[in-house]
């Protein structure tokens, strides 16, 4: 199993935890950098996907500072309510800065929640999104399960996470540039070496393209598919719940 800090005495769970703690400050000024300011329309792309399936409350996933819970409500028009859930407080005291500062915290609210045993109703949201944060669960299949028992029937979940490209020339300069530029600029922003040198190791741990829609099947999708952004360092994922 990759983890932030190769402890093999803590969990999983509480590395990533101690990790986005550590990091929150710079978080969204490091992904505007690393990903050359291509997160944003790779989660707008994936809310284009959302949109038509209507939802109207969202439960927000691996939420860290809610850029994705704000833009759910921004630019899907259906949606009234957002649930963000996180394992990292500072993460989300981060995001519920900002949703205050826009005005939503009416409509957007944070819980401390583990996405493997949330204490939420079943069949209480119309879909849910995991924008970059499936590849630091500790038990991927679990998660599904549990979201796939949180959604309605016919609710949609929707997972935006980074890949590694298909084509062996654009995987070697992905590879260059995730193994060495990605852990220098997280040093020197965040310093936190560590943070930034697991990014790559999970990316690459994480079940891609036809494995992860395999997940999402046997924990009750009925209907999951992907589609790949180039140059595929990005894959959106939909599962549809059984009715």
């Amino acid at each position: 199993m990759v983890t932030p800090y190769n402890d093999n005495q803590t969990p999983k769970v509480e590395q990533v935890r101690k990790m986005f703690n550590n990091i929150a400050p710079k978080y969204d000024l490091l992904n505007r950098i690393i990903s050359l300011g291509l997160d944003r329309s790779w989660r707008r792309k994936a809310l284009d996907m959302l949109a038509p399936y209507a939802p109207k409350r969202v439960l927000d996933v691996a939420t860290g500072t809610g850029d994705l819970a704000i833009e759910l409500l921004k630019h899907v028009p259906s949606v009234r309510e957002v649930l963000g859930i996180d394992i990292s407080e500072e993460m989300m005291r981060v995001g519920a800065s900002k949703v205050a500062s826009l005005g939503l915290s009416q409509q957007i609210s944070f819980s401390r929640q583990d996405s493997t045993a949330t204490d939420l109703e079943t069949a209480s949201f119309d879909a849910a999104t995991i924008g970059f944060g499936i590849r630091n669960f500790t038990d991927i299949p679990a998660a599904a399960r549990e979201l796939h028992r949180l959604l309605r029937p016919s609710g949609v979940l929707v997972i935006i996470e980074l890949s590694e490209p298909t084509n062996r020339f654009l995987h070697l300069g992905y590879s260059l540039y995730t193994r060495t530029v990605i852990p220098m600029l997280g040093r020197l922003l965040t310093g936190d070496k560590s943070a930034y040198t697991y990014l790559p190791k999970s990316i690459a741990a994480v079940p891609q393209r036809e494995q992860m829609t395999e997940i999402l099947r046997v924990a009750g999708f009925r209907e999951a598919f992907y589609h790949s952004i180039f140059p595929g360092a990005c894959t959106i994922y939909i599962g549809i719940n059984a009715d």
